[in-house]
């Protein structure tokens, strides 16, 4: 029940903060403060799935059980390793954030852009999926990408870029 209060909270900034910024255009630097802030999420809860899963091992107490006991050790052993991969996972996902936020505006689209498309907008450089920012939908791609490296061949609005037989119209890179 605490985790899951805990969980309330932590999705209530993200909308609180969304909620704040809806009216404003969109713009770089609000997007990134925003997936720090999905981020920075992520690694609580990959924490706390970690924990969980430690606690669950410590225990799990030797029993007569023999084989049945050593799989289910072994299982939430893998377990774990999956958790651990997931919260390394996230931690990375941090230190290119901190990346972005170094960068200096590129010329053209790559590492760091927020691009408009006819159908709808892209970010290159965090591979986050698909998230609400203010009511629009975001891409959020990793520039090795095959996606990003396609918008990476055009540098200007007004430029398309085709992709998997799809049109993409580059209407504002920020």
């Amino acid at each position: 029940m605490k985790n899951t209060i805990f969980n309330a909270v932590l999705i209530d900034s993200v909308f609180l903060f969304n909620l704040f910024l809806i009216n404003k255009p969109l713009n770089k630097s609000d997007f990134l403060f925003f997936a720090q802030k999905v981020i920075d999420d992520k690694v609580i809860k990959a924490k706390e799935y970690m924990n969980s899963i430690e606690l669950s091992i410590q225990g799990e107490s030797k029993s007569t059980a023999g084989d049945k006991h050593d799989t289910t050790r072994e299982l939430m052993q893998q377990e774990r390793n999956k958790a651990a991969q997931n919260l390394s996972n996230q931690i990375l996902a941090q230190k290119t954030l901190i990346q972005l936020l170094n960068t200096s505006a590129n010329e053209g689209i790559g590492f760091g852009s927020l691009v408009e498309t006819d159908k709808g907008w892209v970010f290159i450089g965090l591979a986050l999926g698909k998230v609400l920012f203010r009511d629009v939908d975001v891409i959020c791609i990793s520039p090795l990408s095959p996606l990003a490296k396609a918008f990476e061949k055009q540098a200007k609005n007004g430029d398309c870029v085709s992709f998997n037989n799809i049109d993409y119209k580059i209407e504002k890179v920020l």
